[in-house]
């Protein structure tokens, strides 16, 4: 028996896993496929189901799925999903992870638009977090946007959980990846970085870049370059370009607490191999929590987040912050976490890693070039409109 609504070439079984699993209901739809919410037969937990179609050829899933594996070697941390179960289902690849909530973008709407300094400050905090740990597997992110950081449920609902992993790669194996030139943009175009929207080989800056956007568009509510019209994919990615190549940092930050200046005035001057300064970064946002703390007569607690203002929350998981994750430039070197990515297939040939392959060629369309922010359950507008 095959999920209500699912078309026939892409059905899913309405149970999976040797019947471990029952999907329930449709979450979303994407390019690539679907997400859908389903339960443990037997224990009742509630879990989320991606499912992706193998007629498409690269797998999204499969990449997703070995880096999830790297990441939670020895242990997972904090505010990464836990994995189930990844197999062929039908004619599908099925990933069965961990239920989560809402990501950021659905709160921000909820919060009227924009959030409170308090609330960005938390998450900035965790984002940092997330970032220190996944660059310290060798691994960039490469599509930093909204609908990628997901709230924790019940115990662990103000815990931010870094998703999807369908764009990242390894940056660092051996030895860091070597500069390269691609010949379209990896990730989201609201919140890339100026180096990926030139189409250069991406590494830790380009995320940390990414992320100072994000909070400012979480502050404001919209970026500069939000809602620009062109009159075609190509003309619009340029236009959003020279908006960020010309907009001082200080305008782009004014009004704002000077740690948000500060943070993307260092992340901006990065260099490509450059090992981030994540305790810094940190200490940036740590130091406006203090000040915060007193402006208020009361330090500014992990769950002080807008929407959980006046609720119970004694049930809390406590969060893990201001660890210290060595990076793999901080090691002799040598071979990392003994682990090959050899089978691991990228979504796109423009993600391809020329390192390991050096005669690939991008072959690639312009409209697919541009396509290239699309997960499962939602497409993102290349554009940020």
């Amino acid at each position: 028996m095959s999920v209500p609504g699912a078309k026939r070439r892409s059905s899913v079984p309405r149970r999976i896993a040797n019947g471990q699993f029952e999907i329930r209901k449709t979450l979303g739809v994407g390019c690539f496929g679907k997400v859908y919410s389903a339960v443990h037969t037997e224990t009742k937990e509630q879990v989320a189901v991606k499912c992706e179609n193998m007629a498409t050829g690269a797998s999204s899933l499969q990449t997703e799925v070995e880096m999830l594996k790297l990441l939670r070697s020895p242990d997972r941390p904090q505010g990464f999903a836990e994995h189930f179960y990844f197999g062929k289902e039908g004619t599908c690849q099925i990933l069965v992870m961990e239920f989560l909530g809402h990501d950021l973008d659905e709160k921000l709407q909820a919060c009227h638009g924009k959030f409170q300094v308090k609330t960005v400050v938390l998450i900035a905090e965790q984002m940092l977090e997330r970032f220190e740990y996944l660059h310290s597997r060798g691994i960039i992110h490469q599509d930093v946007k909204p609908e990628n950081f997901l709230w924790g449920v019940k115990e662990r609902r103000h815990h931010l959980y870094l998703v999807d992993f369908g764009l990242s790669k390894r940056y660092y194996a051996r030895r860091h990846v070597q500069m390269r030139q691609h010949r379209g943009l990896i990730g989201t175009a609201r919140y890339a970085s100026i180096n990926a929207h030139h189409g250069l080989e991406q590494s830790r800056r380009d995320d940390l870049e990414a992320v100072g956007y994000l909070l400012v568009y979480l502050l404001r509510g919209a970026l500069p370059w939000s809602g620009l019209q062109a009159r075609s994919m190509t003309e619009k990615l340029r236009r959003i370009l020279k908006y960020k190549e010309s907009i001082g940092i200080e305008e782009l930050c004014s009004s704002l607490p000077r740690q948000l200046s500060d943070y993307l005035t260092y992340c901006r001057a990065l260099g490509f191999k450059d090992r981030p300064d994540y305790g810094m970064l940190k200490s940036l946002f740590a130091d406006l929590r203090s000040q915060l703390g007193k402006l208020a007569g009361r330090p500014v607690e992990d769950a002080d987040l807008e929407w959980l203002s006046g609720k119970d929350r004694s049930n809390l998981v406590p969060l893990e912050l201001g660890l210290s994750h060595r990076q793999p430039d901080d090691w002799p070197e040598r071979r990392l976490f003994g682990t090959c990515f050899c089978a691991a297939k990228a979504v796109h040939r423009t993600v391809s890693d020329p390192e390991r392959n050096p005669s690939a060629k991008m072959e690639e369309s312009e409209e697919q070039q541009m396509d290239v922010s699309v997960e499962l359950g939602r497409i993102a507008c290349v554009g940020g409109a």
